[in-house]
């Protein structure tokens, strides 16, 4: 009777907890097809508001599709089918009638590669205002200052704004091209390996901007890299032959994995 009644307090607990969490997305049984290849399998994962979640696992897992399937963009790809729920507000996002360019000022991107436009660095920022109704040349000029110093870059390109954003570092041009996505005022920001093209102190920097913007911004993040994992991300997902092994807050994934292929893939043994 007693082993009872403590099961039931342990399950009245974990409802709680599960109701007081603020999720932005919810996941369930998204299954992801290109042709007769299924890439992801019945993954779920929920997505709490204001963190970080960070997607790991060896090359061709998945996380990548996974993360691309939110904001819909592998839709254009010949074969593509997606099957399950990505609730975001109580709306499924696969659902038939969601118009994926306004999904993708909500949702926004950042790619593995910068790849900032063949334009000024002011122009960079402030085309994407423009393209979504801003007519003020100077409210324009006044927003991209707001996202230039958000990613920490304004004070860097404050004299040299007309300058063309090719001119910038590898590190630079990524910081840029997070301001440009951020200037469309989007709540979730998905990030395909930001860092993997850059040198250590612009993934620092990339990594500092990133709890930054989580204060403001919920953070779905592919890596490849163990260690930026383990530094910034709230909860972490282990993704292996489109499967999720794992998924936990950051530090129990590390520290006290449960399963024993997470074990090995976080000690090296392969990925």
């Amino acid at each position: 009777m007693q082993a009872v009644l403590e099961r039931e307090l342990v399950e009245q607990q974990w409802t709680q907890e599960q109701q007081e969490v603020d999720l932005c997305l919810d996941v369930t049984d998204l299954s992801i097809f290109y042709g007769p290849k299924q890439a992801v399998k019945n993954v779920s994962m929920p997505i709490k508001r204001h963190s970080i979640t960070a997607l790991i696992g060896p090359s061709g897992c998945g996380k990548s599709t996974f993360l691309r399937s939110i904001n819909r963009m592998n839709d254009g790809i010949k074969g593509f089918k997606a099957e399950g729920n990505i609730l975001y507000d109580d709306v499924n996002l696969l659902d038939a009638n969601i118009d994926p360019v306004a999904l993708r000022k909500e949702i926004g991107m950042v790619f593995q590669r910068p790849n900032p436009f063949p334009n000024s660095i002011l122009k960079n920022v402030t085309l994407p205002l423009k393209e979504h109704g801003l007519k003020s040349k100077a409210k324009r000029e006044e927003y991209a200052e707001t996202y230039l110093k958000q990613v920490g870059l304004w004070d860097e390109v404050k004299d040299r704004l007309h300058e063309s954003a090719l001119s910038l570092s590898g590190g630079q041009q990524q910081r840029l091209c997070i301001a440009r996505t951020l200037a469309i005022q989007p709540s979730v920001l998905l990030l395909d390996e930001p860092a993997s093209a850059l040198d250590p102190i612009a993934t620092a920097k990339i990594e500092e901007l990133l709890l930054k913007l989580k204060e403001k911004y919920t953070i779905v993040l592919v890596t490849h890299n163990l260690q930026q994992a383990a530094r910034v991300a709230d909860d972490t997902a282990f993704f292996y032959q489109g499967e999720i092994v794992e998924f936990s807050d950051t530090k129990t994934f590390f520290q006290s994995p449960k399963e024993k292929r997470s074990e090995d893939y976080i000690s090296g043994r392969f990925g």
